[in-house]
């Protein structure tokens, strides 16, 4: 028996429905039905990424395909990712969409602020992400019916900011017409809904090597660092959030920063004191940050610059310390732009 759907006392027959979408709906759905990458890469390779695609239709159309890539800002996308395809409607290449381009059904926004504002950073957990988003060269053009298959190729050079790296890498396709809108058939919920864009979220990737700190935007983290890149004359928030893990600062009603500042000529500052200057503020559910100017902090003259900053989280007694990945090894930052 087929499946029926009971409207204010009425039933409306799923097969009747389902004969009236292709008279009512048009669409091509698409999915990325499987994603091919190494689980990791060091600073500088390039690594090949496939795609694999399936699209159906429904309606006769010319799109042009949309391609979208999460990646950390500082790998410089648009300088150092290639993308090709082969697929039953042809082959070809991407190439970059300029942001002066507005993305359909994007409320005057670009195909890249589009994509931030729909998908966000994907699960990531440091905000220093950015959607490089390409177009295929040549439109496909599709009719009722057509199953289109094929692959993109993508060659992404990776750590181009030289530092260490794991990152959950995201994917998004779509078409130049549609953007990221679907149909649903039915009111109330019911019945399917096609998609004319889909979401794929890797698992995380590593990168190694480089001569910069590690970013982990995968695994949460006891202390992280707003923002992610910055320079000595900038103000900088240092953050301890108590919940990751349990640690020797568990159950302690104060926290502190203890830093050290290294600075261009050798020199090094160390601030570890118990004071209203390294006092770090509770802002709500277990977090704690202190917001601070390393030059005034670590009281450099004018002809110094302040090259990187190594601390520790301790209690008021400044006994018990807290370092990276909970051990006694220090955290590190390294001052630096773009």
């Amino acid at each position: 028996m087929l499946p029926h759907l009971n409207i204010k006392g009425r039933k409306i027959w799923m097969l009747s429905a389902l004969l009236l979408i292709g008279i009512v709906f048009s669409f091509c759905h698409i999915k990325i039905s499987k994603v091919t990458i190494p689980a990791s890469a060091k600073v500088g390779d390039v690594v090949p990424i496939q795609l694999d695609i399936d699209e159906s239709c429904n309606s006769g159309g010319s799109d042009r395909l949309i391609l979208g890539v999460l990646m950390p800002k500082g790998w410089k996308g648009t300088q150092n990712m290639t993308a090709t395809y082969k697929s039953s409607k042809g082959d070809g290449a991407f190439t970059m969409v300029p942001l002066t381009t507005l993305a359909a059904h994007g409320d005057g926004k670009n195909w890249p602020d589009y994509m931030r504002a729909t998908f966000g950073i994907a699960g990531n957990l440091i905000d220093d992400m950015e959607w490089v988003v390409m177009q295929s060269d040549n439109p496909f053009t599709y009719a009722n019916g057509d199953k289109i298959t094929g692959s993109i190729f993508i060659n992404l050079k990776v750590g181009a900011d030289d530092n260490p790296t794991v990152v959950k890498l995201a994917y998004v396709v779509a078409n130049t017409s549609n953007g990221f809108t679907s149909d649903t058939y039915f009111d109330e919920g019911y019945g399917p809904t096609a998609e004319y864009y889909n979401q794929y979220i890797g698992d995380c990737f590593t990168v190694t090597g480089g001569s910069g700190d590690l970013v982990d935007f995968c695994n949460p983290q006891l202390t992280t660092i707003s923002p992610p890149k910055s320079l000595d004359n900038d103000l900088v928030t240092i953050s301890f959030d108590a919940n990751v893990t349990e640690t020797v600062l568990s159950g302690s009603d104060e926290v502190y920063l203890c830093a050290t500042g290294t600075t261009n000529d050798g020199q090094t500052i160390k601030i570890c004191e118990q004071t209203t200057r390294t006092l770090m503020k509770p802002v709500g559910g277990g977090r704690y940050e202190i917001t601070l100017w390393p030059r005034a902090f670590f009281g450099v003259s004018d002809s110094q610059t302040v090259t990187n900053m190594t601390y520790f989280i301790t209690d008021k007694t400044g006994t018990k310390q807290v370092g990276y990945g909970n051990t006694t090894a220090p955290f590190t930052y390294k001052f630096k732009c773009g």
